[in-house]
């Protein structure tokens, strides 16, 4: 059984997937203008918890943050959020080291004000923070009939890659020496 495929995919991730179609990041920025592609984040949670770390000058400082929550008993806590065109683009425009604020957030991908989130502190992001949810990419590749490739290019694409031939090896030395011992025995 094949291990399930993940909820969301980073940009990097995106255009090689739709390298075959033409897309790169330029063209990721102009769907951002035109509000083609929906944009998301992970908006992290981890509560209260504990920081500690070195000063240069060789003590050790220790900054605890508790959160507090007045939450329903039903609430779930939903980690992807969605970003408005607008934001998502200025995000995809900055530059290296830069961190672009976002002040309203959406629980929802139709981004209206019933699932808008905003926050007294803006949260800021980078564009290695930006996400595509499997539901956009399955939407977005439908919708405009992407040629991704064939199965056989997607595993040609895999058997190719640096990572996975380390992989191909030690399978193909384990085949071998299986092979070698059942020819061993058999003279």
């Amino acid at each position: 059984m094949a291990a399930p495929e993940k909820e969301y995919f980073t940009l990097t991730e995106i255009v090689k997937r739709w390298e075959r179609a033409k897309i790169d990041e330029i063209t990721l920025l102009d769907y951002a203008r035109k509000d083609t592609l929906i944009y998301a984040v992970y908006l992290r949670d981890i509560g209260s918890h504990k920081i500690k770390r070195t000063e240069p000058n060789g003590d050790i400082r220790t900054t605890t943050s508790t959160t507090m929550k007045f939450i329903s008993p039903d609430y779930t806590y939903q980690p992807i959020r969605y970003l408005k065109s607008d934001d998502a683009r200025r995000i995809l425009e900055a530059k290296e080291g830069e961190k672009i604020a976002v002040s309203v957030l959406y629980s929802s991908k139709e981004r209206n004000k019933e699932s808008g989130t905003g926050y007294m502190q803006a949260h800021y992001f980078e564009p290695k923070d930006l996400l595509v949810t499997i539901e956009e990419r399955n939407r977005f590749e439908k919708e405009y009939e992407l040629n991704i490739g064939s199965k056989i290019e997607i595993i040609w694409q895999w058997m190719s890659n640096d990572n996975n031939q380390k992989v191909l090896k030690l399978i193909s030395g384990a085949v071998l020496a299986v092979a070698g011992a059942i020819v061993w025995y058999f003279k």
